[in-house]
């Protein structure tokens, strides 16, 4: 679409709706950015987006705002059933995902990641990696920056790497990445897709518009996932860690190998590998395959994952005291999540969790914690329905806490030398904090408030 002198609303005041609103009045749209709820944006952000000449209309979402307009932006976190966005439809106005308008503006091409779970591990390292090859590489999206913004001041002949979630393939219509990564459908956002299959329909967008000279990787280790492989117009590039693929990656005995037309080359061993767990061998596998099928040399990947410690709040080790050591994994919003987190540590771990709760079933899940830890420590909204849950699959010891503070206080006391404490949520923040960072900088502050030496 041709911005220039077009009318734009774009809906939800938060980081995506700022940025698009900037960048579109960049670009000489007549831009109206609407959020029904009133918001006050920080000064700065105000002052930015007034000079660009944007409308900020906050506090209220009648239906007089689609007068006159030619398309909509909707942020991620925007159901597309409000009643403006049905409204707009029933008048035949254009509904865009802020995705969409990141690839009409960016002038690099896009690689795009997106599953339930991995999403940041593997856009960070994925980005770590083209790095690697000197050209100019952004990030944006789910994480980082809006979308839209990073695109705007993209130059040509880099990359643009997009974590992307499911609200924001929803609404695309020709975006298009060169290169993506489909890493694991697990129920997850059910509130708001209402069905599995609506979810995976919503994923599997991030393939449609692709060609067969664009790459498309897909985790053929998770059912849903390899049935995909049917569907993608892309060269598909598998990756597996149960069985040899003949063009992609796979690990066995311990070492991660590159495949093309059936010739396999290694990579990387688990020696030189620093972020735990299987599941964290699958993003480094989805990694190896896209970076060496877009032209990087296998030296470079091998290099750069072998300095890769991590992402903050994902599974971050946070500090070992008598023998103890605390993980920070407060981006463990779901249940599979934790499964993960839970099933890469062979020690006995006092796992914490709790919080706003997403209402997905808890009955396997628990079964899972009821091997894999020593005891457990239920805090926040969720609370209630975990401990129920608990109790009635035979989870044991359990307890309670009504402050992070008294959760880290209680681990410490329960754990002994060799043991982790594993804040490790399934849940969202929303019930005590803003988001999941704060969450983990709390827990992390709350475990370096504790005094050495004083344990029991």
């Amino acid at each position: 679409m041709e911005y220039g002198d077009k009318h734009i609303l774009v809906l939800g005041a938060g980081a995506s709706g700022i940025g698009a609103s900037w960048v579109l009045a960049q670009v000489g749209a007549h831009v109206v950015l609407n959020d029904y709820k009133p918001v006050t944006l920080p000064a700065d952000e105000e002052k930015r987006l007034v000079s660009a000449g944007v409308d900020i209309i906050t506090g209220r979402q009648d239906e007089s705002l689609l007068d006159g307009v030619d398309r909509i932006v909707i942020s991620p976190g925007i159901s597309l059933d409000i009643p403006i966005v049905k409204a707009a439809q029933a008048r035949g106005i254009d509904v865009v995902s802020e995705v969409e308008v990141a690839y009409e503006l960016s002038k690099s091409p896009i690689v795009a990641v997106t599953g339930t779970n991995g999403k940041t591990t593997t856009t960070t390292l994925l980005t770590k990696v083209l790095e690697g090859t000197g050209k100019p590489v952004r990030v944006g999206g789910n994480i980082g920056d809006s979308l839209s913004e990073v695109a705007y001041s993209m130059p040509a002949d880099g990359f643009l790497v997009a974590e992307l979630s499911s609200y924001q393939l929803e609404t695309i219509k020709h975006f298009r990445p060169i290169g993506a990564i489909m890493l694991n459908i697990t129920p997850d956002h059910l509130a708001r897709h209402k069905t599995m299959e609506n979810y995976i329909a919503a994923k599997e967008r991030i393939f449609e518009n692709q060609l067969s000279t664009d790459f498309m990787v897909l985790n053929i280790d998770d059912p849903i996932v390899a049935d995909m492989k049917h569907r993608a117009p892309s060269h598909i590039l598998e990756i597996s860690q149960h069985q040899v693929v003949s063009n992609g990656a796979y690990y066995d005995k311990g070492q991660c190998y590159v495949t093309k037309n059936g010739i396999a080359t290694p990579v990387i061993g688990s020696a030189d590998i620093h972020i735990p767990g299987s599941h964290n061998i699958e993003n480094i596998l989805t990694v190896i395959a896209l970076a060496y099928a877009l032209g990087v040399p296998i030296e470079t990947i091998h290099r750069i994952i072998s300095e890769f410690h991590g992402v903050e709040h994902r599974l971050e080790r946070v500090k070992t005291l008598d023998g103890i050591t605390f993980y920070n994994d407060s981006k463990a919003t779901n249940v599979d999540s934790v499964v993960k987190a839970l099933e890469s540590f062979d020690q006995s771990v006092i796992l914490l969790a709790g919080g706003h709760d997403k209402m997905t079933p808890l009955e396997d899940f628990m079964q899972l914690v009821k091997h894999h830890t020593k005891a457990v420590i239920f805090m926040g909204e969720a609370a209630d329905r975990f401990e129920a849950a608990a109790k009635e699959t035979g989870v044991q010891p359990i307890y309670r806490a009504s402050s992070m503070k008294d959760a880290v206080e209680q681990g410490y006391k329960l754990a002994v030398q060799g043991d982790i404490v594993l804040l490790s949520p399934a849940c969202s923040s929303f019930d005590w904090y803003s988001c999941f960072e704060e969450r983990g900088d709390d827990f992390k502050n709350c475990v370096h408030m504790l005094q050495e030496g004083r344990h029991h």
